[in-house]
């Protein structure tokens, strides 16, 4: 089963289970069998899984100590909420629904290497990020008092 949110301002925001008791409903007329449930959360933001049968699966341990230790040992990526200078594109999104096509990008300093996030109305920047493929795209970025702003160099 698909679709959902885990919340809908419902009793409980128990959007998601809904379609779980759904799901173990018809499980447990098919006894041995499986059942997915998938659901959206946020705003698009996070995804939910779940795996659900009536015969348990064997028990194992899980590698979150491992896996915390890997996630530990990365470089940490410093952050500003004012960067100023040559920078480049690290990821972007674009918003239609605005008045003004406008661009987000999520960007890294190119002096120290800082990520940032700013927008961006600048045209040919714009264009870019709909009609082509901005990832590590040159730009300018300034702080402003309405925000970060984004040109292309």
């Amino acid at each position: 089963m698909t679709g959902g949110l885990p919340y809908f301002g419902g009793p409980g925001n128990s959007y998601s289970l809904h379609a779980i008791a759904e799901t173990v409903t018809q499980l447990r007329d098919k006894p041995g069998e499986f059942g997915f449930v998938g659901a959206n959360g946020g705003t698009m933001s996070k995804y939910s899984a779940g795996v659900y049968s009536t015969r348990p699966a064997p028990w194992r341990s899980d590698r979150s100590e491992q896996l915390n230790q890997q996630i530990s040992a990365l470089p940490n990526v410093p952050v500003t909420t004012s960067p100023a200078g040559a920078a480049t594109i690290e990821t972007y999104s674009v918003r239609y629904d605005w008045p003004t096509t406008t661009g987000i990008i999520v960007g890294r300093l190119d002096a120290d290497n800082a990520r940032f996030m700013a927008t961006t109305e600048d045209p040919d920047l714009v264009a870019l990020m709909c009609d082509g493929d901005p990832l590590n795209a040159a730009i300018h970025v300034r702080s402003t008092e309405h925000g970060n702003r984004a040109t292309l160099r």
